[in-house]
């Protein structure tokens, strides 16, 4: 696993990507686009020489092997430290989650702002099912389905004042597809707490012990809950799998999915296209398309062919995770106001050209200026950083 900053003539990391590489053993035999299981993964460095840049940009390994393993999200504090969910719990099909392992929370700091971590610490290692962390308020934001919890640390002295407190339940982990769990905590400019949450998870939330009838069902979508209210929210449903979001100077919400269409405007209330199951409401006269003009990968096909490089031309495939719409001032302003989501399959980073359209937002196809030759890289997330 390595974890790398990009950085445009010199300044300081204003993007993050975040990696993970499978051991041989454990790579899934379905996807076409596996490694060859007989070689063994390429170390970081070797990794970070097959990633091709834009000109002018240059790229740095911030925290790698083993100072950071198995990374399923990340977070940034007021501090401007990396706070990372190490996961070990998720495990092969027949498992599921290995509930004999925990998951860790871990923070790093670049005190020198030479682009690599100088300190790192624990901040815990007791989570189980652990898929993504929100730091502030006071603490720090945990989704461990079917529970959202909460650690305190008022002192700010990283190490948690108590044991967590479990705000939320119900998020069901499906045993059909546990890879859809709910997952992306992230706090939004209204000063709510979002996440997301796949279609094929659907689950009825509130608070430990609340009756049936007072709970809000979410059946996959975009989710919010207010941190001293605690309200929970469904916002929009549909898709498949939400895996990637970010607001625009605007404050407007744009969230990425994995097939059926990568790329929508978060229209509260609204209900989007969705695949292999149906929309909570039955009444709903049509569901949403996606806001892209276009699509990573031969639609007259199945998306599964567009796997192992069969969609370089059409911008790599199916599959994006992370979103990141790109407001510093560190990169060229071409750059400004886009969004950028990875695409796994076609291992490279996506660009997306944002354009409001009557009372709404399309999305156009952009360049694929950052390719990572290293096939087994699979990237999660991305962030400028502070």
């Amino acid at each position: 696993m390595k974890l790398a900053d990009v950085s445009f003539r010199k300044f300081l990391l204003p993007a993050l990507f975040l990696a993970t590489c499978l051991h041989a053993e454990e790579f899934p035999k379905i996807y076409d686009s596996e490694p060859d299981t007989n070689a063994a993964p390429p170390s970081p460095q070797e990794s970070l020489a097959q990633l091709k840049l834009p000109p002018g940009f240059t790229a740095a390994i911030f925290a790698a092997e083993p100072h950071v393993q198995n990374p399923i999200s990340m977070s940034w504090d007021a501090r401007g430290r990396l706070w990372i969910a190490e996961n070990y719990t998720y495990s092969e099909g027949a498992i599921k989650f290995n509930m004999n392992l925990r998951d860790r929370i871990l923070i790093f700091e670049d005190k020198d702002g030479d682009g690599h971590f100088d300190s790192r610490k624990i901040f815990s290692e007791e989570a189980q099912r652990l898929m993504s962390i929100e730091v502030g308020r006071g603490g720090v934001w945990a989704l461990c389905p079917p529970q959202l919890l909460f650690y305190p640390d008022k002192n700010g002295d990283d190490v948690a004042d108590s044991a967590a407190e479990v705000l939320l339940d119900g998020f069901v982990v499906p045993a059909s597809s546990y890879h859809t769990v709910v997952n992306g905590l992230r706090w939004g400019p209204d000063g709510w707490l979002y996440g997301r949450c796949g279609a094929s998870s659907p689950g009825e939330i509130g608070a430990p012990g609340s009756l049936p009838k007072n709970r809000v069902p979410i059946r996959g979508g975009i989710w919010r809950y207010h941190p001293s209210k605690k309200i929970f929210e469904v916002l929009a449903t549909g898709t498949v799998n939400p895996w990637g979001y970010d607001w625009d100077k605007h404050g407007e919400l744009f969230f990425i999915n994995t097939v059926g269409g990568h790329l929508w405007h978060m229209i509260s209330g609204g209900h989007f296209v969705r695949a292999l199951s149906n929309d909570p409401n039955d009444h709903v006269y049509k569901l949403i398309e996606m806001h892209a003009d276009h699509w990573h990968f031969d639609t007259g096909k199945s998306w599964r062919d567009s796997r192992d490089g069969a969609a370089d031309s059409m911008g790599g495939g199916h599959a994006h995770a992370g979103a990141m719409i790109y407001q510093g001032d560190n990169w060229p302003e071409k750059f400004r106001n886009h969004l950028f989501t990875l695409n796994l399959h076609g291992r490279r980073v996506n660009e997306e050209i944002l354009e409001r359209s009557g009372s709404g937002y399309v999305a156009h196809h952009g360049t694929n200026d950052f390719l990572f030759g290293d096939n087994w890289f699979r990237g999660l997330d991305l962030s400028y950083g502070p």
